[in-house]
């Protein structure tokens, strides 16, 4: 059986579902056959039964990821659902208290090099008294009950062999609506997932005036689109061009570091 952990035990950073769940590390990556652990959190107040699955996902270019049926899946995705395990399958968790999910992964020695990729996800079970109770019925007689289910899937990463993979940004200009920002161009090449940070530079100073953390481009996307929020005072304060830079923190991309100008920087 699993052990259970006190919240706060583990030290990686965690992705929060809507509800009262966490997991860390956001992110897996399994070099061959191995495996690795997942902690799952439960922040609230109430004892949360947890359902967990094997999923499939796709990144778009604007870094959004989209569900994919099984019936549909790529060869590469498939493979993925077959070389992965875990364990267990569902968990009930008392108050501030977190369970370790371990995944194995076994690598058949026919299978090609590559990166194989499907994403863990855990949601929470709706409390079978929320889901029983009658709904208030409307003025017009029609009633209807909703039940929220949060959760959060985060992304297993299976490589196989030598998987070449490269970051680089190719463009960086001042968001010109909504929310104040750069906009960022950053393009991808190889058969491997890039994963890093962006941070926006300004002129003579060593601390970046924004960063953005876990940023990442999978193999299905040559190039994706990333806004980077900035305090509109700092960038009122800017003397100066800004510069972008990129910097790969996944092991497999040693450090890269790429930087390009910002474009369309307001006259000083």
């Amino acid at each position: 059986m699993a052990a259970l952990v006190a919240l706060g035990a583990f030290g990686a950073a965690p992705a929060r579902a809507q509800g009262d769940l966490l997991v860390a590390p956001t992110r897996l990556v399994v070099n061959g056959t191995g495996g690795g652990e997942v902690v799952v959190s439960n922040t609230g107040d109430r004892t949360t039964t947890y359902r967990i699955s094997l999923v499939l996902r796709r990144m778009d270019a604007n870094g959004q990821i989209r569900a994919v049926d099984e019936a549909e899946a790529k060869p590469s995705e498939a493979i993925a659902l077959e070389i992965m395990n875990y364990a267990p399958r569902k968990i009930t968790l008392a108050p501030q208290q977190a369970q370790t999910v371990r995944i194995g992964v076994r690598v058949p020695p026919t299978l090609a090099p590559g990166e194989y990729r499907a994403h863990l996800l855990f949601r929470a079970v709706p409390d079978a008294a929320a889901a029983d109770a009658a709904p208030t019925p409307a003025a017009d007689g029609m009633s209807i009950a909703l039940t929220p289910i949060y959760g959060v899937a985060i992304p297993v990463i299976v490589r196989v062999g030598e998987v070449p993979g490269e970051a680089r940004l190719v463009g960086a200009q001042v968001a010109t609506a909504g929310a104040p920002g750069i906009q960022v161009d950053l393009a991808r090449s190889g058969n491997r997932s890039v994963y890093g940070t962006i941070d926006v530079m300004a002129p003579g100073s060593k601390a970046p005036i924004a960063t953005v953390k876990g940023i990442a481009a999978y193999p299905e996307i040559t190039q994706r689109s990333v806004l980077v929020p900035v305090d509109p005072a700092k960038l009122a304060a800017v003397r100066g061009p800004l510069t972008v830079r990129f910097t790969e923190t996944d092991p497999a991309g040693k450090g890269g570091v790429s930087e390009v100008p910002v474009r369309a920087t307001a006259a000083r």
